[in-house]
């Protein structure tokens, strides 16, 4: 799945060694990929419908039914106007995929920026499609939409939110990661923007750490030499 972002300017230069975060904080490891060309034989692409002007809440639902398993919150702080004014930018495409039935099968939206590349900035399958092929199909729909504008290159980036295999899956329909980050992030189950049952795999820690011996926890050496030298290991 991806969430809506850009890659930053500069570069974080950090230490090794772990970090902690407040409570309600989330860190996110973000793998930046692209694409320079269609990769042939992908899949047979799903039916896709240009959606210009979403109904607002059908929009919510199917965003939510998607996205709120990997933490996708952003239509939550959106009015319906917001909304409206989103999908009246031309260079913000909406696509529902379909089946040759006419089944919903899941959403693309990508961004056409004004240096012609192209942005996949949502993309999912509802959640009970998964695992049965669909998800090739969606993006061999939505690359095939991508490709005919004729950009420099399609890119998009995953999250350590997303399902395990996604960076393998991005990887076999033609992407290759050219950076990767983190993401610090408010927790969206405790700032009330999803519910706090959703996505149970991310931990949801809300009240600081108070162990015992908890400062000298913290600063024992943190290299898997020095540790095992603490513990007397050979």
């Amino acid at each position: 799945m991806i969430i809506q972002d850009s890659i930053p300017a500069e570069i974080t230069h950090l230490a090794p060694g772990y970090r902690r975060l407040p409570a309600g904080k989330l860190a996110n490891a973000v793998t930046w990929m692209e694409a320079r060309a269609p990769k042939p034989g992908l899949a047979r692409p799903l039916l896709m419908t240009r959606i210009t002007n979403p109904d607002c809440a059908s929009y919510r639902a199917i965003f939510f039914e998607i996205g709120a398993p990997w933490l996708w919150d952003s239509v939550s702080e959106m009015s319906d106007a917001d909304i409206s004014e989103h999908f009246a930018d031309p260079r913000v495409h909406l696509y529902y995929g379909h089946d040759e039935s006419g089944a919903h099968l899941g959403m693309v939206e990508f961004f056409v920026a004004d240096n012609n590349d192209i942005e996949i900035t949502y993309f999912g399958l509802l959640p009970a499609l998964t695992g049965r092929g669909f998800g090739k199909r969606l993006m061999a729909g939505a690359l095939d939409l991508a490709w005919r504008l004729d950009p420099i290159r399609v890119w998009l980036h995953t999250s350590s939110f997303d399902h395990h295999s996604v960076i393998g899956f991005y990887a076999a329909c033609g992407f290759v990661p050219f950076a990767t980050g983190f993401e610090i992030i408010d927790d969206p189950r405790l700032k009330g923007t999803l519910p706090r049952t959703v996505a149970p795999q991310i931990p949801l820690i809300e009240t600081e750490w108070s162990g015992i011996n908890a400062a000298s926890n913290l600063t024992q050496p943190r290299t898997l030499a020095q540790r095992r030298r603490l513990r007397g290991d050979r």
